[in-house]
């Protein structure tokens, strides 16, 4: 391999010289020139070479005054191939590891399951599955959901950033996305050269892709609260932080498949035990995981893991799925996936969940079963709206003001007491309150500071 004379891939020269500079284009490109990979083993700390550390630094070189920002699998030959880049285009940006791209990647699920699939069919077999089946290897994702939540993801980090935004990673994520973004059943030919990648952008509401001399585009956006990307989304979170094999059944529901509509990793991850002794199972998972503990919560235990924050709720009732997600008041949180011991498992989404999406509108699932906490269900709607782009519809906020005024001051007392444990403060509701009941508000005050004693600080 020393021998050979390596050069950046034509097709990358083209669609770079191609890429409008009024929009945001993303490039998934294959980590630069490493050498052989040692026989049987899967190569993770090998690095690029001296010629590919050069090769990217030229890349590098024709992305200066364009290269907006750099994300990065872990693994070293990923690291070392960003680094080179960012050299070459004189800039200081920040390099972010992102495991969606590698370590394990968005076609991994379970790597110890997973590298069965390299040891029986092995690196050419894998990828043959990914650009032309729909079912899921073991311990990987079903490829297309894996596909478009890759894709929809670098989109939402690159935002509407003018520019080229790199995503380093390796060849089978590469083949797999441009495949299924693609429409391509491609062939052990099509696939990646060191520093080739495939090109995303949107025109309008349509996703364009272009791979070698392939091009396409298709409707945006790519993922949303459908079932096969709930219940995928669902896998992969609880995959990374309780884990697949802790013994417990337990539900992941709420906001968290938000992340489906924005591309941006969840706030956190509630997941709930039906039972005491499921509740304690996901504990030990999260500890023999190494999870770090974060402060008390008021309703549940939480913990840091994996990039994520897990609460597990203290509470472990009620015992279904469907009676978990009818507890939601806000229909963009009425969404549950249940995971079972044997990897069984079921999803309920709500239909007001779809509605909002279609509306682009914040809608309350009513009556309110959480009526106790109406002011801190108004507080969410407004944050949901401010991370969606929705509206907060004025009928839907009117219902909580309603709900609030029909209480007696010593009941509405204790609404606001709650708000002030569970809320942050924040998007105007406490305003509104002092508006509205002014001898609730000051009931909130601390006698030391003059301010509500919120549980979270403000946003």
């Amino acid at each position: 391999m020393s021998n050979l004379q390596w050069v950046i891939p034509p097709s990358v020269l083209t669609h770079l010289a191609r890429a409008a500079g009024d929009r945001a284009v993303v490039v998934l490109l294959r980590h630069s020139v490493r050498d052989e990979l040692p026989s049987g083993e899967a190569g993770y700390t090998l690095p690029i070479t001296d010629a590919g550390r050069e090769l990217a630094h030229e890349l590098g070189a024709l992305l200066q005054g364009r290269l907006r920002t750099l994300h990065t699998s872990p693994l070293p030959r990923c690291v070392q191939t960003a680094e080179a880049l960012r050299d070459g285009a004189r800039t200081d940006l920040p390099i972010i590891a992102d495991r969606l791209l590698g370590d394990p990647g968005a076609f991994v699920i379970d790597g110890r399951r997973a590298v069965e699939n390299w040891e029986r069919v092995g690196h050419d077999g894998v990828m043959r599955h990914l650009v032309t089946e729909d079912d899921a290897l073991p311990g990987m994702a079903r490829p297309d959901e894996a596909a478009r939540f890759l894709v929809h993801h670098m989109l939402a980090v690159a935002g509407a950033t003018p520019g080229i935004h790199v995503f380093v990673t390796h060849d089978l994520l590469i083949t797999a996305a441009a495949a299924r973004l693609l429409g391509q059943p491609l062939s052990p030919k099509d696939w990646p050269w060191y520093l080739e990648g495939a090109f995303f952008w949107r025109e309008g509401a349509r996703l364009c892709a272009s791979y070698r001399d392939y091009s396409a585009s298709q409707p945006s956006p790519l993922c949303g609260l459908t079932e096969p990307d709930v219940s995928a989304f669902a896998l992969r979170e609880l995959a990374a932080t309780v884990g697949l094999n802790s013994g417990a059944r337990c539900f992941l529901a709420g906001g968290a498949f938000k992340t489906l509509l924005t591309g941006r990793p969840p706030r956190d991850l509630d997941v709930w035990a039906p039972s005491e002794a499921d509740r304690q199972l996901l504990l030990h998972a999260l500890r023999e995981r190494s999870a770090r503990p974060l402060d008390a919560r008021p309703f549940a235990d939480a913990f840091e893991v994996a990039g994520r924050v897990v609460e597990i709720p203290h509470k472990v009732e009620p015992t279904t799925l469907n009676a978990r997600v009818a507890r939601f008041d806000i229909a963009l949180s009425a969404i549950g996936v249940e995971h079972g011991p044997d990897g069984d498992g079921a999803v309920d989404i709500h239909p007001l969940a779809a509605e909002s999406v279609m509306r682009k509108q914040v809608l309350l699932v009513k009556p309110l079963v959480n009526w106790k906490y109406a002011l801190v269900t108004l507080e969410r709607m407004r944050r949901y709206a401010a991370e969606l782009g929705f509206a907060s519809p004025s009928e839907e906020e009117a219902e909580v003001w309603r709900v609030f005024d029909a209480q007696p001051p010593e009941v509405q007392f204790g609404m606001a007491q709650r708000y002030s444990r569970v809320g942050t403060g924040g998007f105007g509701v406490l305003e509104e309150l002092v508006h509205r009941a002014p001898h609730v508000a000051a009931s909130l005050r601390s006698p030391e500071t003059g301010s509500p004693p919120f549980a979270k600080p403000q946003l």
